[in-house]
């Protein structure tokens, strides 16, 4: 489709995910004879970018084509772009793949995929920006957030941070930057031990109750189901549960109680750690999966 002398091509239609021209981030526009650059969304054409709809007629091809080239040269060696990716990821498969670049807290992804609200899944109030993470982590939430409501119907699992769509540093977090963390309320019960769903974090103490006052105490079934689950999970390439000494210490002592989960003590005491340079995470859990295995030449395991 032709505007005036300017032709506006499929590929400024940059869908995420999609399309031959998926690293551009920006559009050009004109506005009589003068030429600017503006950051836009994702999947704006260049027609739209222009609060009047309408792209200058004296704009020729030639310089439309050099705005293009000048914007590719630039992005060439900046974080997150494909021009910043080893050759071999530039083209398929990896250029349709969604791709954890870097380390937890060095990292960005590309084609991330959305972590979408359901009967049995919430995205807690402030992290709906921050819910994109790579499938395996994503599908990893979904799945486990499935088995606690066949196992305890009702039940709703609330997730924090993810990472920003592209990755990349997220506020308040040290890591959360390729896709490949996410924080998970507590499973929490009321005073009388009615199920509760939190929206917000609750810091629990060693004795299970809630250090705000609020009455809130740790739901141990809950919460060991859920962990059971994240290690049952064999497609995820579960890495890592960060909880705090006291809370893992909790679980580990109620679940080697149950004969029925006293199998999976082992693997979960080997996951569940606190970390030592954050935060203790007595208020949710932060979960992490491993690098994808076709990823290893971009993808980091450790942080820096």
């Amino acid at each position: 489709m032709w505007l005036g002398t300017l032709p506006t091509f499929a590929c400024w239609r940059c869908w995420q995910g999609n399309g031959p021209c998926q690293e551009l981030k920006r559009v050009a526009c004109a506005r009589s004879a003068r030429i600017s650059l503006i950051n836009a969304p994702w999947g704006t054409p260049v027609n739209e970018c222009y609060p009047s709809g309408v792209l200058a007629k004296r704009l020729s091809l030639l310089s439309f084509l050099a705005i293009v080239a000048a914007q590719s040269g630039s992005s060439a060696a900046v974080p997150g772009s494909p021009a910043a990716l080893p050759v071999k990821f530039r083209s398929a498969p990896y250029s349709m793949m969604s791709l954890s670049v870097g380390c937890p807290n060095s990292g960005w992804q590309q084609r991330a995929k959305r972590l979408k609200p359901s009967r049995y899944i919430k995205i807690k109030p402030g992290s709906q920006e921050k819910s994109y993470g790579h499938p395996a982590l994503i599908l990893m939430l979904e799945r486990s957030a499935k088995d606690l409501q066949r196992a305890v119907p009702g039940s709703v699992l609330m997730v924090g941070d993810i990472s920003d769509a592209n990755g990349g540093p997220l506020a308040g977090h040290h890591s959360h930057q390729s896709g490949r963390d996410a924080d998970v309320v507590f499973y929490a019960l009321d005073e009388s031990g009615k199920s509760v769903i939190l929206d917000h974090y609750v810091k629990f103490g060693a004795n299970g109750k809630a250090a705000d006052g609020s009455g809130y105490v740790f739901d141990d079934w809950r919460n060991w189901l859920l962990v059971q689950s994240w290690v049952r999970d064999q497609r995820a390439g579960l890495s890592h549960i960060f909880i705090s000494r006291p809370l893992r210490q909790r679980l580990i002592t109620y679940a080697s109680k149950q004969p029925s989960f006293q199998k999976y003590v082992p693997e979960v005491s080997a996951l569940l750690k606190q970390p030592e340079d954050a935060e203790p995470h007595d208020d949710h859990f932060h979960v992490r999966v491993a690098c994808p295995k076709d990823q290893s030449e971009v993808c980091r395991e450790q942080s820096r």
